[in-house]
């Protein structure tokens, strides 16, 4: 089923919060569907059209008259404030170049298109590519099952088997003497940036064993030598299908042989990390097994009989430190015979007696059930505390014996499996089809998320990231909801909420449109040539975590980046590229209706050269295509805030998820109207106090009543700027009142402005510009 519905929801904070969650109502007249609160009304208005969105606000011993003070006239309060806003107005148009860019478009508004975006197409276009790829995955696993059975049938177990293979703990590891160490031969390992940049080898598989396992046991031996044929099958798959990552078998005896090899080391950290969770576990308290037991096996009859629950085999496991009581009589009554584990000696032993039991039916049966996990976090990178650290699912399923003598034993060979990278799913619903404020998102059966762009599934204590406990289980309405935290800058949209399932899969995806100019998309044209031209300026850039070409196939692709590979494909220079040619047309179009800018900021940064007065640092521009450009009008070392537009600071640049926050704000405000948002320092000098203000607006396009964002422009300023222009608008005086009594200056007065937000953007005292005005009390 494919449905739609609408919410209100709030624009994320720049500085970081909780999620932000909308005010929903169920629609009880449909299926499943929600439908939205009346929006509220906006909460700001202009001081003046061209006044930024700013108010300005006095308080003091000037507040009111009956205080014994002058009251400041209105006149002179007004002219303050269209003196400020008048003059940051032209400073923010002449640097930003925002008038120029208006008018490129403007100038071609007679050969663009606006479309309507269907959101029930949308995601159906969506899930079926998802669909598609997550077959593949489906495909590679089950020519490893088909391989494994078939390795197993025509492999005759030898007791006394000799074989030596690549231990992922041994491999490459020398002894004193420099020479290779017992199944640790030489492994070429190299980095690899489809697997996160970590050294493997795509050409072998590596076998992993626990440490209380012996490497030359009999069982561990047949089963990896069996599972040698696994290798060529890892290969064949990883070229049929280079979206693929980490595919393995899981074998009952104990052993994990995964593809690619990699090295796997407890280095120190790992050991002492380890040794520090088991020494903080203590006991708490008694467990009364009893009645535990009876309640729970009397919980699975009672599901057992109505036919409800999973329709699986089904069991309960009872783990415990020591025997507290004396349970035997309810295994006696419910489940007798029972297996008692006592020692670390019975546990594979039993344990692995117990899996066959359960297994036996699916044997029989010829069941290969495909199991998909909910999101987890990739192990391997959060060890090597990687920066971006990624959420995977798994698709895998079983391996059975097919040997006539074991048939009807049931034996459970082990599980195969293969990751599936949901960063990789979610560029299937690309960001240009989607709008300034739209989004995809997945769920599960269960109704937990499987990837949002709200789903922070880290939290940083001290300088590491660690994983949210239960991060694999938030329920959808948890980050869609609105957050009431009073710390918040909030935009107040209506969006429609698009979903549908993916076919063959326990997901669903979901798609979230904007209304307004979130319902449509611009379309513009142009020659090859002259936009080819136009994408090789260097103050150019194009949104890294986009698919405008497709680089993950062709290894001699992955090292290109998504400019490089566009070019290739427009000059037809690497014919075996694949790219998203709708894409690649709305950037030539962008860069040639954006070019006249470089030489704009060029031209001013000449002539304001040698200049007293530093004004801003740079000015910057995005379009809906994901075209970026940047120009300095200072000396890089000058710049006040360097991590801006640079890929660590993910708020500012286009990613997979999101557009720039100062390219979602603007777009949700006039065109012409500028958009403040104050950045704090960073780094071991940082006083945590804002010092630097970027400031944007939005260039919009109408075509036969519709209306379209094209593209945002801003600046950056260090905030000592605004406020000196500020002090400078409050000494004006009115010609009514003569000289000027008093000014925001004075120690008598304290005068703000404040962002529409309700946010101090420039104050006397220097900690207050960041919080919200009303948190500040008001003089008595």
């Amino acid at each position: 089923m494919v449905c739609g519905c609408s919410a209100l929801l709030p624009l994320p904070n720049p500085r970081p919060t909780m999620p932000a969650t909308p005010n929903f109502h169920a629609n009880l007249s449909s299926t499943s569907c929600w439908i939205p609160r009346q929006p509220m009304p906006v909460a700001w208005a202009f001081v003046q059209k061209t006044s930024a969105l700013l108010w300005l606000l006095l308080l003091g011993t000037s507040l009111s008259p009956t205080w014994g003070q002058p009251k400041i006239p209105l006149e002179t309060v007004k002219l303050w404030a269209d003196t400020f806003g008048g003059d940051l107005y032209n400073t923010l148009t002449k640097y930003s170049g925002s008038l120029l860019l208006q008018k490129k478009y403007k100038d071609v508004e007679s050969s663009l298109k606006i479309e309507e975006v269907d959101g029930l197409e949308l995601v159906r276009k969506f899930s079926e590519d998802m669909e598609n790829m997550l077959r593949r995955k489906v495909e590679a696993v089950q020519n490893l099952v088909e391989a494994a059975e078939e390795a197993d049938l025509n492999h005759e177990f030898n007791e006394s088997l000799v074989f030596d293979y690549y231990n992922s703990v041994l491999i490459n590891e020398r002894d004193e003497k420099g020479n290779f160490v017992e199944l640790g031969a030489e492994f070429l390992l190299e980095s690899n940036a489809h697997f996160s940049n970590l050294p493997v080898n795509t050409s072998i598989s590596s076998v992993q064993l626990p440490t209380n396992v012996y490497n030359k046991d009999p069982d561990i031996l047949n089963g990896v030598y069996m599972s040698e044929a696994l290798n060529a099958v890892f290969v064949e798959n990883f070229q049929r299908d280079p979206t693929l990552t980490w595919q393995y078998f899981g074998s009952a005896t104990g052993f994990f042989r995964i593809y690619p090899g990699i090295l796997v080391q407890a280095d120190r950290d790992n050991r002492e990390h380890f040794k520090l969770l088991v020494e903080e576990l203590m006991v708490k308290g008694v467990g009364i097994v009893d009645q535990a037991l009876r309640e729970a096996f009397q919980i699975l009859k009672q599901f057992q009989e109505a036919k409800q629950g999973s329709l699986c085999n089904q069991a309960i496991m009872l783990i415990s430190d020591g025997a507290v009581e004396d349970y035997e009589p309810v295994f006696e009554k419910y489940n007798w015979p029972d297996c008692k584990i006592s020692t670390l000696a019975d546990t594979q032993e039993n344990v692995m007696e117990y899996l066959h039991v359960l297994s036996r039916p699916m044997v029989i049966n010829h069941d290969h059930d495909i199991i998909w996990t909910e999101a987890y976090m990739d192990s391997k990178l959060l060890s090597s505390q990687a920066q971006s650290l990624m959420l995977l699912t798994t698709v895998a399923m079983p391996v059975f014996s097919k040997k006539n003598e074991t048939r009807s034993h049931g034996i459970l060979l082990g599980v195969v499996g293969s990751d599936v990278a949901l960063r990789e799913l979610m560029k299937l619903a690309p960001r240009y089809k989607l709008g300034v404020h739209g989004y995809a998102f997945l769920n599960t059966n269960n109704g937990y998320i499987l990837s949002h762009p709200d789903l922070r599934p880290l939290y940083r204590e001290g300088k590491k990231l660690k994983p949210k406990p239960n991060y694999n289980s938030v329920d959808l309405s948890e980050v869609e909801w609105e957050d009431q935290a009073e710390s918040k800058r909030v935009l107040f949209l209506t969006n429609d909420y698009f979903f549908t399932d993916i076919s063959d899969t326990p997901f669903s995806l979901g798609v979230v449109l904007s209304r307004g100019h979130g319902e449509y998309i611009l379309l513009g044209n142009t020659s090859v040539e002259e936009g080819l031209h136009d994408l090789l300026h260097p103050d150019l850039a194009l949104a890294s975590d986009w698919i405008y070409c497709i680089t993950d196939i062709d290894p001699d692709h992955r090292k290109l980046s998504q400019l490089e590979a566009v070019i290739r494909f427009l000059t037809r220079e690497d014919p075996d590229l694949e790219c998203d040619e709708e894409l690649v047309r709305e950037v030539l179009f962008d860069a040639v209706v954006t070019a006249p800018m470089e030489a704009y900021w060029t031209a001013l940064a000449l002539n304001i050269s040698e200049e007293a007065e530093q004004v801003v640092d740079m000015a910057f521009l995005g379009t809906r295509a994901g075209l970026l450009r940047s120009s300095l009008f200072v000396g890089s070392e000058k710049v006040s805030d360097r991590k801006f537009l640079t890929p660590e600071d993910q708020a500012s640049v286009f990613t997979l998820d999101s557009f720039p926050l100062w390219y979602r704000q603007a777009s949700e405000h006039p065109a012409g109207s500028f958009v403040f948002n104050l950045r704090w320092a960073e780094g071991p000098e940082s006083t945590g106090e804002p010092t630097v203000v970027t400031a944007s607006t939005a260039v919009a396009v109408t075509v036969d009543k519709k209306t379209a964002i094209a593209a945002a422009v801003g600046v950056q300023m260090k905030l000592e700027f605004l406020q000196r222009k500020f002090w400078a608008a409050t000494r004006q005086c009115s010609t009514v009142d003569g000289l000027c009594t008093q000014s925001c200056e004075d120690s008598d007065l304290d005068c703000f402005v404040i962002d529409n937000n309700g946010f101090i953007l420039i104050s006397k005292r220097s900690h207050e510009p960041g919080i919200k005005l009303r948190k500040k009390p008001i003089p008595t």
